[in-house]
């Protein structure tokens, strides 16, 4: 299995630990808008009607990186 991709600009990223956060949860899914040295990110969260719920800070330890490039198999 392959290494946990490093979050990059507009990456789309799951929550793995939400600590000291009260509007997160772990499992929350958000967009990077922002890449923060030296490891950190800021993170948008949508409501249901695409509207911006909160904007966290995050490291990269606390997340994971949904998107991946795509491999050709065949």
């Amino acid at each position: 299995m392959s290494q946990p991709r490093h979050p990059q600009l507009l990456d789309v990223i799951a929550v793995l630990k939400s600590e000291g956060d009260p509007e997160l949860e772990v499992g929350d899914v958000g967009t990077v808008v922002e890449m923060l040295p030296p490891d950190g990110l800021e993170v948008e969260f949508l409501d249901r009607d695409g509207r911006t719920r909160c904007i966290a800070t995050l490291t990269v330890n606390d997340v994971l990186v949904l998107n991946r490039d795509r491999t050709r198999v065949a």
